[in-house]
């Protein structure tokens, strides 16, 4: 089967969505002939939305044998709703929970009129899939297929010394610290701001919480819009392109709330896979405190069992999709989200009880590599969808 692939999210730009595509392109690549049009943040992401059309045509016609379109998310979708017009191949669109829950009448009735067009919608949770069905979406197109763990990973490497070298690299010292990682783009619904300013100020002095979060590239353009767009126009312009515009603010908090022994804004190594793995695996617990932001959606929390998969506890908030993939004492713990006093009962619990710790680590690590879904499954049942499109075409 020849697929044509088109996205913007991808590495190395970090996040649920960019690993998703790459993961998913890899797998079919073993056994299907791919033509891709990816953005890979390597010249203005404006110009890949306005010429992606032109391109997919040109590409339809070099390879006359692709047998569907492929799309990774909603927004990428919504670029491409010429070729709805331009062409007869199927089109496949994965929704991945903001995607449909723009906060726009434009793009909900865009969604309602033309996404519905399109041969097959898959959903990555069951959350999603129902917020689809809210939204006006049809059910007959609906498919759910459910985010891999990356349980394949290669597990990182025994260091002992590991946590003493990255104290180092980092001019800290991290030895004797508890240290609660979060990994992740900087934006609101993430929740690493909110966790800095409402969490970390009570935890006791021997905790360090690292934030592995890039630098935004568009930072200083984006402050800019900021400064001359009302706030809701802003928050609608900073949602349709994933703008990452907490990271500052993260950094004035620290500095505000004098936080810089406790709080680590770590962009360096977010190039990284292995390292930023390595981090997460000699972490004593990686945090997700998202937050609910109205018109945002968190569809899913792939971070969260691949934390799982490397033996670090995950507590992760309550909130959007992320229950479906963190599952109450079974592969991580779920917190209110919000719920300042509870993340920091449950932080301290933690750190107080080591050896509880430890054993609910390894439980939870061990019942994530059994009932986790590799990547070679969710792809085949990509390749299920894709044949159905084909064949009722």
């Amino acid at each position: 089967m020849e697929i044509l692939v088109i996205s913007h999210k991808y590495p190395p730009s970090i996040g649920g969505m960019q690993t998703h595509c790459f993961k998913l392109v890899e797998e079919l690549k073993k056994k299907h002939t791919i033509h891709d049009l990816i953005w890979k943040a390597n010249y203005p992401r404006g110009i890949f939305f306005f010429s992606v059309v032109l391109r997919a045509i040109l590409k339809l016609r070099k390879n006359p044998n692709i047998k569907v379109i492929y799309i990774n998310d909603g927004l990428m979708a919504l670029m491409c709703t010429p070729l709805l017009f331009l062409t007869k191949t199927p089109m496949v669109v994965t929704i991945h929970g903001l995607d449909i829950n723009f906060p726009s009448r434009p793009y909900q009735w865009w969604a309602r009129k033309y996404l519905n067009q399109f041969s097959r919608i898959i959903t990555v949770s069951k959350p999603t899939f129902e917020l689809c069905i809210s939204k006006g979406l049809k059910p007959e197109n609906l498919r759910l297929v459910e985010n891999a763990v990356d349980i394949n990973f290669n597990e990182i490497a025994e260091d002992p010394d590991f946590i003493s070298k990255l104290g180092k690299e980092i001019n800290r010292d991290l030895n004797g610290k508890f240290i609660l990682t979060s990994l992740g783009r900087a934006i609101p619904r993430k929740g690493f701001n909110w966790f800095v300013r409402n969490v970390v100020p009570e935890l006791p002095d021997d905790m360090i919480y690292l934030v592995l979060a890039r630098q935004f590239p568009q930072e200083k353009l984006f402050r800019w819009i900021e400064k001359i767009t009302s706030k809701s126009l802003f928050e609608k312009i900073r949602l349709m392109v994933g703008a990452e515009v907490d990271h500052l603010r993260i950094q004035h908090s620290i500095e505000e709330l004098q936080l810089e022994k406790k709080v680590l804004l770590l962009s360096q190594f977010t190039d990284s896979r292995d390292k930023i793995f390595s981090i997460i695996k000699y972490s004593d617990l990686f945090i997700m405190p998202n937050i609910k932001i109205q018109g945002d959606y968190e569809g899913f929390g792939l971070v969260a069992l691949e934390a799982a998969s490397q033996g670090t506890l995950t507590l992760a908030a309550d909130v959007d999709g992320i229950p479906s993939a963190v599952k109450q004492d079974e592969n991580g713990i779920l917190v209110p989200q919000g719920d300042a006093s509870e993340w920091i009962q449950k932080i301290k619990y933690y750190r107080d009880n080591s050896q509880v710790l430890a054993d609910q680590a390894a439980e939870f690590k061990s019942a994530t590599i059994k009932k986790g879904r590799s990547w070679e499954t969710m792809s085949s049942k990509y390749e299920e969808v894709f044949d159905e499109v084909i064949r009722s075409q």
